[in-house]
């Protein structure tokens, strides 16, 4: 996956730091709009396969895969959804990722394809947050 896209035109993030635990993560941006955050966090994921399945982009649901399938055939289809909530709160911009599905329908494989899943998009947030911090 590319973090390009995040990388365009994004303003320093806040001074506060990250805090991603095993379901939830939050991310604080100083000096950015909430549409503009939105935006970045919408395009990385479609690029990714992901689409706006609930919601708008600034309060809603991202999926990639079939639910149907996943409960049919289990670990053999993978299906990720993510909760996705940006908000200017005390004069930040606040982008909170969390996991809607942990991946039960998948037995242990797929709980174990959401965890990895998850660890990587974090990641790359993560990431794209720790490049813009000094900025």
């Amino acid at each position: 996956m590319s973090e390009e896209i995040l990388d365009e035109g994004v303003i320093a993030p806040a001074k506060e730091t990250v805090n991603i635990t095993k379901d939830k993560a939050i991310y604080a941006f100083k000096n950015t709009s909430e549409d503009q955050l939105a935006e970045k966090l919408q395009a990385f994921l479609l690029k990714d396969g992901y689409k706006l399945e609930a919601g708008t982009v600034k309060n809603g649901t991202y999926g990639k895969g079939s639910k149907t399938m996943r409960i049919l055939f289990g670990a053999f289809v993978k299906r990720f959804t993510w909760g996705v909530k940006v908000q200017d709160k005390e004069g930040a911009t606040y982008l909170v990722f969390s996991k809607d599905e942990k991946g039960y329908w998948g037995g242990a494989i797929g709980v174990s394809q959401v965890k990895k899943e998850y660890a990587r998009i974090t990641s790359v947030l993560k990431n794209f947050h720790a490049a813009h911090h000094d900025k």
